[in-house]
């Protein structure tokens, strides 16, 4: 019998015989340790005690952070129920039109977040066709700046991330389960208590998590939507404007805090039991337990209102941006969409895909060699590697862009103000998913596969190239789709890092809806999903079967 011998001497004895693992963790310690570890320090060393002094001293700051927490706790709450509402009603229910419901909820995720709020404004906002409306008919004056409308805007933005995590889980319960329970008798709600929802309890969390940390990031929906309800996502915009980089430490510092307070309470709940679906017993030809046909009404009619929220901003957006000022002249004109989107004096949409396609394959590349060496090879480091490469989606994204701007503006490495910082914000934020996704890829691929390449004469980096990515090509395109259509959309992260010359549809969005130039915002948001489905097209052109867009 032989015996492998281990250790951290033997570790590196096998790193240093293979070149090419040696410098794949050597560069992925670097990248790591310059782009997440070094801003991470600098944020929290740069406040003075000055900086601290005027945050707890001024009561609008901690106003801020208390409305921070209670209009995201709200917003997540919502949204989660929102999400596994229509989730349950996709999988458990005997409702029509099932395959137009998950349509329906993959839509917002093709808009960024912000344009949710600009469709609330051309809705509900004081010159919005439903207050207008309200008013001439009624006398109804509509005001919902502030809280009520924050929590509608960002409940309808991140419903479907919720519904997304979800209905993963729900699709996974065995049927077996809940039919046992119900030949024990348990019934309607009761079967639904004790079973469906205990066991679907694990994706109801962390969809809460997920939502929770996109609510306390969000920057374009509080701006537009909040008014005097003012978040501390806006308050660090506004002292990073005001040239304060220490007090908005400070504030970015506190901004992390609740979301690390989300992930201790949800690893707290999930350790208290076992939420196991896979038992190993066969489940062919089982039948889910559906709901009751009064249950199918209610579930239709709640998706059916939620499908009227999404399609009422979706047709609002596009009215603007193809009329010529939608409500006072509904001309019809293309001349916002070529001012906007063709116009080389305007690349915010071209500038949007130039730098999400890089940031994408960079963020996948990236975590597949992540992946590969923390789960294949031995050496010393590891955990801290793994921990600080998942470590930036624990963090709002509003923190990722100010520990960046405030590192690289100062100092030794200066990219303020250059294309490279903002993909790799882009490429933090998104490689996590990546790399999670991966590492659970690779260990479902036996070993003995890439040592039998090895056998043969091949190095780490070939056996990467040649064995393990086409192995992985499913995994590694879907990862890259999601990254994609998530940089596309994203604001919060790079709010802070854009420049006259690299500004992005996104933010382009959102300085034309706060300035009022309802319709040019519009154009942007039009021309941008339309640019990220034509993408997503050619896509499934290249690779078929290996891309599933709407299969959520």
């Amino acid at each position: 019998m032989i015996i492998e011998k281990k250790g951290m001497s033997t570790s590196i004895s096998k790193l240093v015989k293979d070149p090419s693992s040696l410098i794949l963790v050597l560069i992925s310690f670097a990248i790591l340790c310059l782009f997440v570890i070094y801003p991470l320090i600098y944020v929290i060393a740069l406040p003075g005690a000055t900086d601290w002094t005027t945050f707890f001293s001024k009561s609008r700051y901690g106003t801020a952070l208390l409305n921070t927490v209670v209009s995201s706790s709200l917003s997540a709450l919502t949204a989660t129920v929102c999400g596994f509402i229509y989730a349950y009603s996709i999988h458990y229910s005997n409702i029509v039109g099932k395959k137009f419901f998950r349509f329906i909820a993959f839509l917002p995720i093709l808009a960024p977040s912000v344009m949710t709020g600009l469709a609330f404004l051309l809705l509900f906002g004081r010159g919005g066709m439903v207050s207008q409306t309200l008013k001439a008919w009624f006398n109804v004056e509509l005001d919902l700046y502030g809280l009520p409308g924050l929590w509608i805007v960002q409940t309808i933005s991140y419903f479907p991330l919720a519904y997304m995590t979800i209905t993963g889980v729900l699709r996974s319960i065995s049927p077996n389960l809940e039919i046992a329970a119900q030949n024990l008798g348990a019934r309607g709600f009761k079967l639904f208590r004790t079973i469906t929802f205990k066991l679907a309890l694990p994706g109801v969390i962390n969809a809460f998590l997920l939502v929770a940390i996109n609510c306390f990031a969000d920057f374009g929906n509080p701006k537009l939507i909040g008014g005097n309800y003012s978040l501390l996502a806006v308050e660090i915009y506004g002292e990073i404007i005001n040239n304060e980089p220490g007090l908005a430490s400070v504030m970015g510092i506190i901004l992390v805090i609740p979301a690390l307070l989300v992930f201790v309470i949800q690893s707290k709940l999930l350790s208290k039991g076992s939420y196991s679906t896979i038992t190993g017993k066969p489940v062919s030809g089982l039948n889910r337990v559906k709901t009751s046909r009064k249950t199918d009404i209610l579930l239709f009619i709640f998706n059916s209102i939620m499908t009227l929220f999404i399609l009422s901003m979706f047709a609002i957006t596009i009215l603007f941006a193809f009329t010529k000022n939608f409500g006072r002249d509904n001309t019809f004109t293309l001349s916002h969409i070529t001012k906007m989107v063709f116009n080389p004096s305007s690349p915010a949409v071209l500038n949007s895909l130039v730098l999400s396609l890089i940031a994408s394959i960079l963020a996948v590349g990236f975590a597949l060699v992540l992946a590969y060496v923390v789960v294949r090879k031995p050496f010393p480091g590891k955990k801290m590697l793994d921990f600080t490469a998942v470590l930036p989606i624990a963090l709002p994204g509003t923190f990722v862009g100010l520990a960046l701007i405030v590192a690289f503006s100062n100092g030794p490495i200066m990219l303020q103000g250059s294309a490279i910082l903002i993909i790799v914000a882009m490429l933090l934020k998104q490689m996590p998913v990546g790399y999670r996704g991966l590492t659970a890829s690779f260990k479902q691929v036996d070993k003995s596969i890439e040592e039998a390449a090895t056998n043969l004469g091949a190095d780490s980096r070939r056996t990467l190239t040649t064995i393990v990515f086409p192995m992985l090509q499913k995994t590694i395109v879907a990862n890259f789709v999601y990254a994609f259509m998530k940089n596309m959309n994203t604001l919060s992260t790079i709010v802070f890092l854009i420049t006259p010359k690299w500004v992005v549809a996104a933010v382009s969005i959102f300085n034309y809806a706060e300035t009022g130039t309802y319709y040019w915002a519009a154009a942007v948001a039009v021309g941008l999903m339309g640019t990220t489905l034509a993408t997503l097209g050619v896509m499934k052109l290249i690779f078929r079967s290996k891309v599933k867009i709407f299969d959520f």
